[in-house]
């Protein structure tokens, strides 16, 4: 077998150790360990070692993947993650960013619903924990296609629009799954923008759910809980939010309003399903111009006002 080739000899791994550049660690690494190549490549071992070494040295002291510069999709960069945290140097907790571009981002696969059943497309389950997408902005980075949280895993999203014409944008479930958005518009989903379920927690600041093709945000289980600051919730062809089968939602700020959609404002579905709006909300005044009720509370559900203090931040 050939050695390395002259021109890649000549790579200063001085430079390497600023950041390798990322073309040579996919073509060279293709996702498999250094080590097993430099087992079946005599002759490579060192420089690929070295190689190795000074990319996970400089990736950890800065956890960031940069797409498209380090991978063509979101999908791609899933795998890249989870390849990353399974090698050493990785320590438990750290956050891993995955920053999009300027530009449309595609989802690439299929995820099948627990509950339903049924197989949604252009979805991705992320694969592993403490993962957090950051755009340039709404309107400036959209991705096209949903993720989901799951497993007890933690997900944040930033500076971005979510749409998914072929299901919900957004999904979280499961016990100890936490999902946090900040500055995020999520619009134009087959149907609802956001669904929350089976224990999961649920954060959202300065968010928009918009135009979406069930509710903006549903809400639904016992111990699933939300947080919803200073979002709006407008337009969509269901309710803007929902809270059922014992969920509970936090709904905060004085930026937070629903209005105009085709549905409901506000509901809050059988016993235990609760609805909170602290002060300075005004209750009536934030969900307004709803086609439906602007509230609406059925089989026991309620929705209340209360006083900033009673909240747990």
């Amino acid at each position: 077998m050939s050695s390395v080739a002259p021109t890649a000899q000549r790579v200063n791994l001085v430079q390497l150790q600023d950041g390798i550049p990322m073309y040579l660690w996919r073509r060279s690494i293709s996702f498999l360990t250094i080590r097993e190549q430099a087992v079946s490549v005599r002759g490579m071992s060192r420089f690929f070692r070295e190689c190795s070494d000074a990319y996970m040295k400089n990736f950890w002291s800065e956890p960031i993947l940069r797409l498209p510069q380090d991978a063509s999709s979101p999908a791609r960069a899933m795998e890249m993650c989870q390849y990353l945290m399974e090698q050493e140097g990785y320590v438990e907790g750290t956050i891993v960013v995955v920053a999009l571009g300027r530009g449309v981002h595609k989802v690439i696969g299929s995820w099948k619903s627990p509950f339903s059943g049924r197989t949604y497309q252009q979805m991705l389950s992320i694969p592993c924990d403490n993962l957090s997408f950051v755009g340039k902005g709404e309107g400036e980075t959209t991705v096209h296609g949903g993720l989901v949280a799951e497993d007890g895993r933690s997900l944040s999203i930033a500076d971005l629009t979510v749409k998914n014409s072929c299901g919900p944008g957004l999904y979280a479930h499961e016990m100890g799954t936490k999902m946090d958005l900040h500055k995020v518009m999520i619009e134009e989903c087959q149907y609802s923008g956001v669904n929350v379920g089976d224990g999961a927690e649920f954060v959202a600041t300065d968010c928009q759910f918009r135009q979406n093709g069930g509710l903006g945000v549903l809400v639904s289980g016992s111990m699933t809980t939300a947080r919803l600051t200073n979002c709006t919730f407008h337009h969509n062809k269901s309710d803007g939010v929902g809270a059922n089968c014992g969920a509970v939602v936090d709904l905060m700020g004085e930026g937070t309003s629903m209005h105009g959609n085709k549905k409901h404002g506000l509901y809050a579905l059988s016993h235990g399903s609760t609805i909170n709006v602290y002060q300075p909300c005004v209750l009536n005044d934030m969900s307004h111009g709803n086609k439906g009720q602007n509230i609406v509370m059925g089989r026991g559900g309620i929705v209340q006002t209360k006083i900033i203090k009673d909240n747990k931040q």
